[in-house]
């Protein structure tokens, strides 16, 4: 769903600089509710490259509440509305919660700039888009990756009116992917209720959704700093944030495992991924026995690609992110560096990885990830000796009919459930 919606909101990526914002014209279509919604800015491409605050945005916009989502998708821009509104809503912004910060200035108070759990605790007490609305950035969604040479997405989001719009696309024969389903659940006490919401949507008979078990951040990103890694940022004390405990982790392994539904971890940093990988083992070596998905893993040891091994483990990666953070990384992760991108040495212990896009985060692209495959060879991250059809297609290849045609420079065509629609 957030790929249409970013699509089809207010795009940021274009700035040049913070101040650039005033020359965005607002649209209807931008509003979520009365909130003005948008995505996409980045302070590192900027001339200033200072995290931008409140003050911009109240001399735009003083009296509408305003929620600008961070390219990476792990912080926001707020105004001085959003802030009043929220705290209505009754966020509170007296302290940082577990797994989040709040960036403050010298006297304590917010500069308008929410990280991780601050960032996704805001976003949860704003009014959701209307229906109408819905539908049409699933729609788009599904046109984009369609375009972009995807017939399956793995959708790490999914909730019951997502569900309920796909299921009416399929009865309409408008459903153009297959989608495997995760629940998103944002702390241990909310598992009874992401459990609840991926029973329903199982409810809905759709042979194109997969529901397949919950979601968990654990930890934030490498452009924000807070994915979780083994040693301080370049230049910082801090190593990151991690939303979960190591025993919170377990806990919600053995909820799932218990069940017999999956569950996928949000881990960027090698230090996050070592966590909940000793966590599936402890579960594991107790009797209760499940699959484990690790989501990006874009920092990884090979002591801890080692304790993998006795796991039910699928890695999943998107090689594109070397393209957005090259310029950048090492400066950040210092040297951390050689183990970015660890997919051959993945392959050679057997762990399963898939690729894919990374969609809104990234640009909705297959052609993207071959680039970024053959440009890693040339700064010395080790080739990938594994078929490129394999690890970039769904792991069922008897779930429907379809296929992409593609060349290193286009998507030719697209095969869905036996058909050409590209």
């Amino acid at each position: 769903m957030a790929t249409g919606q970013t699509r089809l909101g207010l795009q940021l990526q274009d700035l040049k600089s913070a101040l650039d914002i005033k020359n965005k014209i607002i649209k209807p279509e931008y509003f979520q509710a009365h909130w003005i919604n948008g995505f996409g800015w980045n302070q590192y491409l900027w001339s200033d490259s200072s995290l931008p605050t409140k003050e911009i945005l109240d001399s735009i916009f003083p009296d509408t509440p305003v929620f600008l989502s961070r390219v990476d998708g792990h912080a926001s821009w707020i105004n001085s509305a959003a802030i009043e509104e929220l705290k209505k809503n009754h966020y509170d912004f007296s302290r940082d919660p577990v797994g989040g910060k709040i960036e403050r200035d010298i006297h304590g108070n917010p500069t308008g700039v929410l990280f991780d759990q601050a960032h996704i605790q805001a976003l949860l007490k704003i009014p959701f888009f209307s229906t109408k609305q819905t539908i049409s950035h699933i729609k788009e969604s599904l046109r984009i990756f369609n375009q972009a040479g995807f017939t399956h997405i793995r959708d790490l989001s999914m909730n019951f009116p997502t569900a309920a719009i796909l299921h009416d696309l399929h009865q309409k024969n408008e459903l153009t992917a297959c989608i495997d389903g995760f629940v998103t659940v944002e702390n241990g006490e909310d598992l009874a209720r992401g459990l609840a919401d991926f029973e329903k949507c199982k409810t809905l008979p759709n042979p194109f959704l997969r529901m397949q078990g919950l979601k968990v951040f654990v930890d934030g990103s490498l452009g924000s700093e807070t994915a979780f890694i083994s040693q301080p940022y370049v230049g910082k004390s801090g190593r990151g944030i991690m939303a979960w405990s190591a025993e919170e982790i377990r806990s919600a392994i053995r909820f799932c495992w218990s069940r017999q539904i999956e569950i996928a971890f949000h881990v960027i940093g090698d230090a996050a991924v070592e966590i909940v990988v000793k966590a599936a083992r402890e579960i594991s070596a107790a009797g209760i026995l499940g699959k484990i998905h690790l989501e990006h893993v874009q920092l990884l040891r090979p002591d801890v690609i080692h304790m993998m091994k006795p796991l039910h483990v699928h890695c999943h990666m998107q090689p594109c992110h070397w393209l957005s953070d090259k310029k950048w990384l090492k400066d950040k992760i210092g040297d951390l560096t050689p183990y970015l991108f660890q997919w051959e040495l993945l392959r050679k212990n057997k762990i399963p990885i898939s690729f894919g896009s990374d969609s809104p985060i990234e640009p909705t692209s297959l052609i993207r990830n071959l680039a970024a495959l053959k440009d890693t060879e040339l700064h010395g991250i080790p080739k990938l000796n594994a078929d490129f059809n394999l690890v970039h297609a769904h792991p069922d290849w008897t779930w429907t009919n379809s296929k992409t045609v593609y060349s290193y420079e286009k998507i030719h065509e697209v095969h869905f459930n036996g058909k050409q629609i590209i």
